[in-house]
């Protein structure tokens, strides 16, 4: 069932910022808006992720795909979802961003009822280790044949320029590699590892045998799990746990951005000693 339109006033926007929806970093942040706060129109998920350690809240196909990308780069220290265009030092303040839309010749969008402000969002704020920010909009492509989309955009553009904030669009065809997106979901699959292989040492082990047979053989994944399990006495699948909780842990590196092909074999790269795909 389809949820009901929530309604957006003065007293609504003073309940959510008494929350703390947009405030806070790292696992303190609250998303200004939350997967029950809008009518379902597609794909909204709740994940947890691995950089901060909370759940986040992620409104379409392409955020999710994004987001996962964002969560396994061990350069991404924060990712804020759903934040806030506010001047957070007086966020109850919304006139400077209604006046920067009308510098631009945009109208900004209000409650179609109340006529009180929304608030727009940007799909993401990461915080990278060298203490730099970047915004991201995640979008359909097919959403930018809209005038109202572009008009938004530009005025979400402005409202980073303004900060020195370097911002940037994402799409399914421009900067979302969903191969990879699968890939890192597929790898995330170890993070309850310990479920099956409730001794460490044994854990241990595993991953440490086929750490050293991928480094030093041209065998395919399939069958270096395969071994694991056999000599370890492992259940059907779980030395395949262990490769992937290899590449959780960034114990080692493979090429993400194409499908895996865990049956291909590989031929070590004489220059740089790392080993490359071959089918």
């Amino acid at each position: 069932m389809a949820k009901r339109r929530r309604e957006w006033d003065m007293r609504t926007f003073i309940r959510l910022l008494s929350e703390g929806r947009g405030q806070g970093t790292g696992k303190d942040y609250i998303p200004f808006v939350m997967i029950h706060d809008i009518p379902s129109k597609g794909i909204c998920t709740r994940v947890t992720g691995t950089t901060v350690g909370r759940v986040h809240h992620l409104l379409s196909r392409n955020e999710l795909a994004f987001f996962y990308i964002l969560d396994y780069d061990t350069a991404v220290v924060d990712i804020r979802e759903q934040f806030p265009l506010l001047d957070m030092d007086d966020p109850l303040d919304l006139v400077p961003v209604i006046e920067l839309a009308e510098s631009l010749g945009i109208i900004y969008p209000r409650d179609p009822v109340s006529r009180f402000p929304y608030v727009m969002t940007s799909d993401f704020l990461v915080t990278y280790a060298d203490g730099t920010e970047r915004a991201f909009s995640i979008k359909e492509s097919k959403e930018f044949s809209k005038k109202r989309v572009r008009e938004l955009q530009q005025l979400e553009r402005s409202y980073w320029e303004n900060r020195n904030v370097r911002w940037s669009i994402r799409t399914e065809k421009n900067g979302i590699n969903f191969d990879m997106a699968r890939n890192i979901q597929w790898i995330y699959r170890a993070k309850d590892i310990d479920i099956l292989f409730p001794e460490k040492h044994v854990r241990r082990a595993t991953m440490e045998y086929e750490l050293e047979r991928y480094l030093t053989s041209h065998v395919p994944i399939c069958e270096i799990a395969h071994e694991a399990e056999k000599r370890y006495f492992l259940n059907p699948g779980c030395g395949m746990t262990a490769f992937q909780r290899l590449l959780f842990e960034h114990r080692l590196e493979i090429p993400l951005d194409k499908p895996l092909d865990l049956f291909a074999y590989r031929l070590q790269d004489t220059e740089g000693g790392a080993y490359i795909w071959q089918d």
